[in-house]
């Protein structure tokens, strides 16, 4: 019997574009977005793409409203506005390449991770899609000055070694323990028929933004895609942030003992926690911000 992917009362369809062989690339708020590289990267490609919504997925039956709250504006005591909790699902035509791009950042579910996955592989069958890309962030014990490392996961042997072909920085991933939205969609994808690759850029624990990570992201997409991306913005701010992490690490002896440990592939040996590094560096880097006017937000 075939399956009717026309409906979904979760889906709420705008248009449904005619697409050349798509290619999703998606990203997710959460557990797996470390150093903010997912989310950072799909809003950088949001931004220079400007892609076309073209549907959109409520994501209220997978929420937990302790953790992740409905957003309203209220002026003069009325309540004027409450945004919907959904994610948006664009396109965008790719006449650098054969496949158009779908590009969507959506929110890990807190449950029903087999009932959202139903949900997006009802988005992707009616628009014909045959290739996933999820782009994650992992934490690690890697330091801000390292070459960039990105893991690669699949769903078969040969989408993995032609990822590593990709690009050097590229390797295959050994894991075993809990994992995120971005491999059950893999696994999903695999059983339905989709070809899917999870991307994941290791990022230092002590570091909240990391748009070196970000170009890296963004040059694998080109290669993948065959567009062409910028990203000598991202390759500049990631020069100002590292003079900005040398600043602060110059004047916190215990952020720099940190720092050293983690080059070093030592166990950090600090007595405070890691989060409390994360913040420490990010309230420095925002003290600091007003002093360079051409500082991007």
């Amino acid at each position: 019997m075939t399956e009717d992917y026309s409906r979904h009362p979760l889906v709420k369809w705008r248009q449904v574009p005619e697409l050349r062989e798509p290619v999703v690339l998606a990203g997710f708020f959460g557990w797996s977005n470390a150093g903010n590289v997912s989310s950072d990267t799909i809003e950088y490609l949001v931004k220079v793409l400007e892609p076309r919504v073209f549907a959109s997925i409520s994501d209220e039956p997978f929420a937990n409203y302790t953790l992740d709250r409905p957003v309203a504006r209220i002026e003069d005591g009325i309540i004027y506005d409450m945004e919907p909790m959904v994610t948006d699902v664009g396109f965008r035509s790719n006449p650098e390449g054969d496949q158009d791009i779908i590009i969507f950042l959506g929110r890990e579910p807190h449950f029903g991770w087999p009932a959202y996955c139903d949900v997006l592989l009802n988005v992707l069958h009616r628009l014909g899609v045959k290739k996933v890309f999820t782009l994650g962030g992992v934490q690690d014990t890697v330091s801000h000055s390292e070459p960039s490392v990105v893991s690669v996961v699949a769903s078969s042997p040969t989408l993995v070694a032609e990822m590593c072909r990709l690009d050097s920085g590229i390797r295959a991933a050994d894991y075993c323990g809990p994992v995120s939205i971005h491999t059950y969609l893999l696994e999903a994808c695999r059983q339905s028929g989709i070809e899917a690759v999870g991307l994941w850029a290791h990022a230092p624990a002590y570091l909240h933004k990391n748009p070196r990570l970000v170009a890296k992201m963004v040059s694998i997409v080109n290669r993948i895609t065959g567009m062409e991306l910028p990203v000598d913005i991202l390759k500049q701010k990631s020069i100002e942030l590292d003079r900005k992490i040398n600043e602060a690490i110059a004047r916190d002896p215990n952020l720099k003992r940190f720092v050293e440990s983690v080059e070093q592939k030592d166990d950090p040996d600090v007595p405070t926690s890691v989060d409390e590094k994360v913040i420490r560096l990010d309230d420095f880097l925002r003290r600091e911000s007003h002093k360079d006017p051409e500082r991007s937000s």
